[in-house]
């Protein structure tokens, strides 16, 4: 079946199942085409009837999908490289300080992984009889059984104390999956099993669980267990899609469960483990296998001895249980540029750990594609194996003289296709290069010397010199040595370095680039307008080396051809040149003093009156006091009415307070602080006089 069917059937059984409306989705394959119209409809939707669909949109949907997308991925993009065994080791090796039972675990798991040899077993041991006398959890009891197992020359240490703590972790009702997963595995370790009375009430316990909570780790705890359990644990294998279907691909290349490394690692393995313990294949597809190897290998850059074992246990998973193996089909180290010197294709075909596949198997270039232009220069070309090493092939691309450029080739080997992408360099050949000076003006053509670029060792024989009048004219063509054509290249540029003959700083090694642009006829042109130019260059006149330097990602020899001297007098420095804002910040001068401190500047007061028109206003404003007075002097004031009353003395402070805070924020308060003091005031002056108003009143109806 192929991958993107088996993908587009394993989700579509998950959606039916979930739903309970639709069937398991049978297929129908005969000769390698699928039947169309009514009787492929029939075949797989048992619920049509007249040829009338009633399934889900979704589930048409990806069928159509996979009509119209056939192309799947079936290589890995890598593998694991020796250099990456190499650095996983160094990241292992702490742990054999014997400081933390997990991180010996991890470490001596990794070796085991890695394949070599443990080092420390005498001392791993004596660490292991010395944790075992402490009080344990059931996790820590896994770490010391599964190390004890791994290391395998350990006859000193007592199994009876793990083996009473993993029992009572399982026969516990209260025993959390993470808990129960840790004891089975321990027991699994000490080559013991689970007690056949406690199997039943085990798994309808797993079963409780994932019913409160079917997370990912939940379900991974739940394959592992199953695994060790077998047959009475059957019910976890129907799980295993439950799970696959939340995992999250990314850039159709990667397959991975949120939650990173870890948890992938480990439904991986658990799915793998459950299988082979029911003795039946993993319900993965060789696509979603492919994705899965490339998430994990794309995380070989883990820093961690938890996350080392992690790693290379999924990947030892893959590549050994797995139904249909990864392979990978990538480019040898180095082989991705192809020249004349160097014209083989090295191709790498192993397996995801690097180990040669079982079976030689035939390789072969089905074509070779240009990138920009879909080109196709080969097709069915074989690749011929290296005699020392069985994962390499090679394939002589120059023999059908390539264009330079990219090319993508698909390599088939054991009925795996992957594509590779290789650059074909070509080697550029300066063919001539002219310069000289021209008026600035363009009014006569300008006077060019050729020199020789034989051997790209051909300078002036004289010095050019340009004024602020001239420009300074250069004219190149580049050509493929292969086929002798004019070509571009990404990068030509004239540098211009001022020759260290001054004893003045400024001028000594100062440089700056230009960039060659071509023409239609791809000839390579530069004209600098020495006047124009003055200010890239500070207006520092004298002799300057001009260099010419070509690369390209697809040539073999990018160079730096010295032309040779070339004399500049720029024009004087101009008053508003020293000035202008255009000019570059690198080019200022005195960039780097210290500047003035900036400092705030208040707006300047108003401009006051003069003294008497302000005595005045105070006098013309104080006048209706003093007429008050002069008039209670004249009339005389009863005072024999005044209540002396809380409330009346209450009052008339009040009201004495609010002109006083009245006169004080004339003075220096401001409107904020003066309307707290007026409110509190206000209140106060208010209920006085409300209750002094009331005493009046009622002192006069009395008397009335």
């Amino acid at each position: 079946m192929p991958p993107s069917l088996a993908a587009f059937f394993n989700c579509s059984t998950y959606l039916t199942r979930k739903s309970r409306q639709y069937p398991k989705l049978p297929l129908s394959w005969s000769h390698g085409h699928f039947r169309t119209g009514k009787s492929l409809l029939s075949s797989i939707f048992p619920d049509t009837r007249n040829g009338e669909v009633t399934v889900l949109p979704l589930v048409l949907a990806t069928l159509g999908t996979y009509f119209t997308h056939a192309e799947v991925l079936l290589s890995t993009n890598s593998y694991l490289s020796v250099a990456d065994k190499a650095r996983l080791k160094n990241i292992l090796e702490p742990g054999f300080q014997l400081q933390d039972v997990p991180t010996v675990y991890y470490a001596v798991s990794g070796y085991k992984f890695l394949g070599e040899a443990i080092p420390k077993t005498d001392a791993i041991c004596k660490y292991l009889i010395k944790s075992n006398e402490e009080n344990i959890t059931s996790e820590t009891a896994f770490y010391l059984a599964s190390t004890w197992k791994a290391i395998a020359d350990c006859q000193e240490f007592s199994t009876g104390t793990l083996t009473k703590v993993l029992t009572n972790t399982i026969q516990k009702d209260t025993s959390t999956l993470s808990d129960l997963y840790y004891a089975v595995s321990g027991l699994t370790a000490l080559s013991q099993k689970v007690p056949t009375a406690r199997v039943d009430k085990l798994v309808k316990q797993i079963q409780a669980a994932l019913r409160k909570d079917d997370g990912l780790w939940n379900l991974g705890y739940t394959f592992h267990i199953a695994a060790d359990i077998g047959t009475p644990a059957t019910f976890a294998f129907d799980r295993i899609e439950d799970a696959v279907v939340q995992a999250d691909e990314v850039d159709g290349q990667y397959l991975q469960f949120e939650g990173g490394l870890s948890i992938t690692s480990f439904l991986v393995n658990g799915i793998h483990k459950l299988s082979t313990s029911l003795n039946k294949k993993p319900p993965l597809n060789f696509q979603q296998t492919v994705k899965f190897s490339n998430y994990i290998l794309s995380r070989r850059s883990v820093q961690t001895s938890k996350g080392v074992t992690n790693l290379l246990s999924a990947l030892t998973t893959l590549a050994v249980d797995s139904a249909e193996k990864p392979v990978c089909i990538t480019l040898a180290d180095g082989g991705n540029s192809i020249s004349n010197l160097q014209p083989l294709v090295t191709v790498k075909v192993c397996d995801i750990l690097d180990q040669a596949l079982p079976t030689v198997p035939k390789v072969v270039a089905n074509s070779a594609t240009k990138v920009g232009d879909d080109v196709v220069i080969l097709s069915k070309e074989n690749l011929q194996q290296h005699p020392n090493d069985k994962t390499l092939f090679t394939m002589n691309l120059m023999s059908v003289k390539p264009d330079r450029g990219f090319y993508k080739i698909s390599i088939t080997a054991a009925s795996v296709t992957n594509l590779v992408t290789v650059k074909v360099l070509s080697e550029t050949i300066l063919d001539y290069l002219e310069i000289g000076t021209g008026d600035a003006d363009q009014t006569t053509q300008p006077k060019l010397t050729r020199i020789n670029t034989e051997s790209l060792s051909g300078k002036l024989e004289h010095k050019i010199e340009a004024d602020s009048q001239q420009k300074l004219v250069m004219r190149f063509l580049l050509r493929d040595s292969a086929n002798k054509k004019p070509m571009r290249v990404h990068q030509a540029f004239v540098r211009l370095t001022s020759v260290a003959e001054s004893t003045d700083n400024k001028q000594s090694g100062h440089e700056i680039f230009f960039v060659a642009e071509p023409d239609t006829a791809h000839v390579y042109k530069f004209d600098m307008p020495v006047g124009t130019a003055a200010m890239n260059f500070g207006h520092q006149s004298g002799d300057y080396d001009i260099e010419l330097i070509v690369g390209d990602a697809v040539i073999s020899n990018p160079f730096r051809f010295n032309i040779g001297t070339v004399t500049l007098k720029f024009p004087e420095v101009t008053s508003m040149e020293g000035t202008d804002k255009n000019t570059p910040y690198k080019q200022r001068p005195n960039v780097y003093t210290t500047k003035p401190e900036i400092k705030h500047m208040f707006r300047e007061p108003e401009r006051r009156p003069p003294a008497f028109v302000s005595n005045l206003f105070t006098g013309l404003c104080s006048s209706p006091v003093v007429l008050l007075l002069i008039l209670w002097a004249r009339l005389g004031i009863n005072i024999s009415n005044f209540p002396l009353s809380p409330s009346a003395i209450a009052f008339h402070l009040g009201l004495g307070g609010i002109f006083v805070l009245f006169g004080i924020f004339w003075l220096k308060l401001n409107m904020f602080v003066t309307l707290k003091c007026l409110i509190a005031l206000g209140v106060v002056t208010f209920l006085a006089g409300n209750k002094m108003l009331f005493h009046i009143a009622h002192r006069n109806t009395l008397q009335r």
